[in-house]
């Protein structure tokens, strides 16, 4: 039998804020400061250059996908075995790109909602990616945050979801997941009987073939009217 809704569990990177305009900002400053720091690197490669590489890297490491600041750092000690450089401006270079990448904008609809949300549920944020809920000001709405390096795997995988759900201390019949990726948001937390609303800000096409959203909306703003819904559903059935 449905529970009452007690934790909602929150996608990150494109669904509070547009990932990519972050990531590359955070790119040309590391990029500006590598060229300060470590002119042998940049005088080789162009910034595009640079993103080439590390994708390639991704390629070839596998097992570090789920830990994308671990990655990054390992990426940076290739740059330096190339040339024969110390990584003594390693740690630096990973500290200046992290804090570049938090400095995020919050969609319009991002803080209003969470703020109605926050006063009635718990909130969570489960990411695969570096972003710090603190750092990106979202902490003063989410109880904790779980990552995909926490757990040593990225979503779909379930452990991420149910790491989630056993440090909040509830089970999936009390619990909503709320993202923007079909497979690792909606699909993954589907797998793990959580209820899910997928956020399609672009009016894209549902193309899963494996399952469905409970609620597909474009704006967070939805949000309270459905799980009020939601909640309504689950007591009169």
């Amino acid at each position: 039998m449905p529970s009452f809704i007690k934790l909602l569990m929150f996608d990150l990177d494109d669904t509070l804020w547009p990932c990519k305009p972050a990531i590359i900002a955070a790119e040309n400053t590391l990029y500006a400061w590598m060229q300060q720091r470590v002119p042998e690197i940049t005088q080789r490669h162009d910034n595009e250059a640079l993103f080439e590489k590390r994708r390639d890297f991704m390629r070839q490491r596998p097992d570090l996908v789920h830990d994308m600041s671990k990655l990054r750092i390992e990426s940076l000690k290739v740059l330096s075995d190339e040339i024969g450089l110390d990584y003594d401006w390693i740690d630096e270079a990973f500290d200046v790109f992290f804090h570049a990448r938090q400095r995020v904008e919050l969609y319009e609809d991002v803080a209003p909602t969470l703020e109605i949300l926050s006063a009635d549920y718990r909130l969570a944020a489960v990411t695969n990616g570096n972003a710090d809920i603190a750092l990106t000001g979202v902490d003063q709405w989410f109880e904790f945050a779980v990552s995909a390096a926490d757990v040593g795997h990225q979503k779909p995988h379930p452990l991420v979801f149910q790491t989630a759900m056993s440090k909040a201390g509830v089970a999936p019949a009390e619990t909503v997941h709320i993202g923007d990726d079909e497979q690792r948001d909606i699909f993954g937390a589907v797998e793990v009987g959580v209820r899910t609303i997928w956020i399609n800000r672009s009016d894209r096409d549902w193309n899963h073939t494996e399952c469905e959203a409970d609620h597909h909306i474009r704006s967070l703003s939805e949000l309270p009217e459905i799980l009020r819904k939601m909640q309504y559903n689950a007591t009169s059935e």
